[in-house]
């Protein structure tokens, strides 16, 4: 009885992590992928074996890919430079410092319309190439979404034997 308390207890440890994946630069599934590790710590290892840990591991991985390259890859399929997209890093870190939760979205567009216009002068195609990162980032956030329920339905399976 208490296993199935301590996976229900675990599981719902998890749930914030989901919402991790809407406000962008912050860990949501590494946040998730230590609640799963201490669980597995707290078991002793004896319900999650170190091979499905590794699978949760992969999956935490590819949200930190996700997270840091789709908004990247949104700016760049609208045509930005690569010198903007190096401003839009900046614009990311920087908004998501000054204007936390979403700064970083407004920050990388900013950046990118502000390179595109400062080394080429183009209104259109700046902020052409800004509205893809911001498609680009909410694109990797309906992903990462798909990912931590993968998670989760991962989590459950793993642990209900």
């Amino acid at each position: 009885m208490s296993d199935i308390v301590l996976i229900i207890a675990t599981s719902i440890l998890l749930l914030p992590g989901l919402l991790g994946v809407f406000l962008p630069m912050l860990p949501g599934i590494p946040f998730m992928f230590v609640i799963a590790l201490i669980y597995a710590v707290v078991t002793k290892f004896a319900v999650l074996s170190g091979t499905e840990i590794s699978y949760l591991a992969g999956l935490m991985f590819l949200s930190l890919l996700i997270d840091f390259l789709s908004g990247l890859l949104g700016a760049k399929i609208g045509g930005a430079s690569g010198k903007s997209l190096l401003i839009g890093i900046v614009g990311l870190l920087i908004g998501t410092v000054l204007l936390p939760p979403f700064g970083g979205i407004l920050g990388m567009f900013l950046g990118v319309v502000a390179g595109e216009i400062y080394f080429f002068g183009k209104t259109k195609t700046a902020v052409k190439a800004a509205t893809g990162s911001v498609i680009g980032s909410l694109s990797g956030m309906a992903i990462n979404l798909l990912v931590g329920l993968a998670f989760v339905v991962l989590f459950l399976l793993f642990t209900i034997k």
